[in-house]
């Protein structure tokens, strides 16, 4: 844990900004993507996407970004916003920590899981099959570990998320370093053809 990273994180989040608290509380955890995603993230030409959920609010209906509109819209969240000083500052050494909070929610459209605690287990696990990050594996066998207690009674439907994830995993593109916010104009059901996580 960088300590020094963690209190700027409490700093921006008590500023109110928020994203750059995200960035910042990612990259404090000192966790590193594997090699070979990270060698697919460098490849990105906008690891850090500025998501302007009001343009997406005006794409047709079925679109990726139309949907992902209407997420953030019914959960009542708004994309997370990293500043340039920021996003300069920990592009070159925390990629995936900084990414992976601005796209989670795309990622819940993407793969068709909610934001229910059986959601979140989904998409943990995903993640965790995709291997992008040890501390990611560890994100998702917490969850595995404490969903179950927190929600006891919908151990089955913990489950049945956590196996579709990881079977949404195997036949998918690696997610994170695909471009998602290039894909916000297309039909969802393209978005998903291309990226392979049809099912």
């Amino acid at each position: 844990m960088k300590l020094g990273l963690m209190w700027r994180a409490i700093q921006c989040a008590r500023a109110g900004r928020m994203g750059d608290a995200a960035a910042l509380k990612g990259a404090s955890t000192g966790g590193k993507a594997y090699p070979e995603v990270r060698e697919k993230l460098a490849r990105l030409a906008t690891p850090f996407p500025a998501i302007d959920l009001e343009a997406l609010r005006r794409l047709p209906e079925g679109t990726f970004g139309r949907e992902y509109a209407r997420f953030m819209d019914d959960e009542g969240l708004m994309p997370f916003v990293v500043s340039r000083e920021i996003a300069e500052e920990l592009a070159p050494t925390s990629c995936l920590e900084v990414r992976y909070p601005l796209l989670h929610d795309a990622f819940h459209v993407l793969l068709g899981f909610d934001a229910s605690l059986v959601g979140e287990m989904g998409v943990w696990a995903f993640v965790s099959a995709q291997h992008y990050s040890p501390a990611f594996d560890f994100g998702a066998r917490l969850g595995r570990w404490l969903y179950p207690l927190v929600i006891p009674r919908q151990r089955a439907a913990l489950r049945a998320a956590s196996a579709r994830g990881e079977a949404l995993a195997r036949q998918a593109r690696c997610l994170i370093a695909e471009p998602l916010e290039d894909l916000f104009a297309l039909p969802l059901k393209d978005a998903r053809a291309r990226l392979g996580v049809e099912g």
